[in-house]
């Protein structure tokens, strides 16, 4: 066989075994809730957001290229639900489990709060009973602290309009997701001295989340692997730390 003839016939081979494969692999379309400081935009620390910082280092440690789209909650659940995204960071519910793949657990530190005025100390919900608690209008559905009528409730169109309440003293009491809150606290110049009880009533795990017959099963592994190994060596709580403000 001549060196032309050998060059032809390796060409045959590489032509063959890459037969209906993609050369180039397809980004893994993440959507990420627009959800402060789980996203973040123009952060005087340059910081981007927990689950934007999540994502990428999934990405880095998977080896994979990916696309992060920020949008509010409810069309980033609609977006995994319709196929038009891949995969995101969220609570592991027992309706994300119907209509997702879990792919592997993050943390189990997502930890909804009630955090009290300076002076006012709580070991429970009832412990509310006559105080002012202001809530995100349309939150905590069918739990007590929006259904126990000796709580007088406050609604407010988010966290920081809640914050801004308790720091004017025209609440009691405020409830959420406990970063969120702490992250607005800190925008407030309200520090550990200014407040009283931080009381968690709920923890939940953050997983991520995949929809289903968008990924193949070797994607999926890869990104599988890539949380778990993440998770395991602590790269995810590091991560959780630098949304903490100082103080708390």
């Amino acid at each position: 066989m001549t060196v032309r003839q050998s060059i032809a016939a390796l060409m045959s081979v590489l032509v063959f075994s890459l037969a209906g494969k993609p050369i180039y692999a397809e980004p893994v379309r993440f959507a990420t809730f627009d959800f402060a400081p789980y996203a973040l935009r123009d952060d005087p620390q340059g910081r981007l957001g927990l689950f934007i910082d999540i994502d990428r280092a999934i990405a880095s440690r998977a080896n994979i290229t990916i696309i992060d789209s920020v949008l509010p909650i409810a069309r980033a659940l609609k977006n995994m639900e319709r196929g038009v995204s891949d995969c995101s960071v969220f609570v592991l519910t027992s309706w994300s489990k119907d209509n997702f793949i879990p792919v592997a657990k993050i943390n189990d530190r997502l930890e909804t709060v009630i955090v009290t005025r300076r002076g006012l100390t709580i070991n429970s919900i009832e412990d509310l009973h006559g105080h002012r608690l202001a809530i995100p209008r349309g939150s905590f559905r069918d739990l007590p602290i929006s259904t126990d009528p000796d709580i007088q409730k406050f609604y407010t169109n988010g966290y920081e309009q809640s914050v801004r309440l308790l720091k004017a003293g025209r609440v009691d009491a405020i409830a959420g997701s406990e970063l969120s809150i702490l992250h607005y606290l800190s925008i407030g110049e309200m520090g550990r001295k200014d407040i009283g009880e931080i009381f968690a009533f709920e923890r939940k795990q953050l997983w991520l989340q995949c929809a289903r017959d968008q990924l193949s099963s070797e994607m999926i592994s890869k990104l599988q692997q890539a949380t778990d190994s993440l998770r395991m060596e602590g790269v995810f709580d590091n991560l959780l730390k630098r949304y903490i403000p100082v103080g708390f």
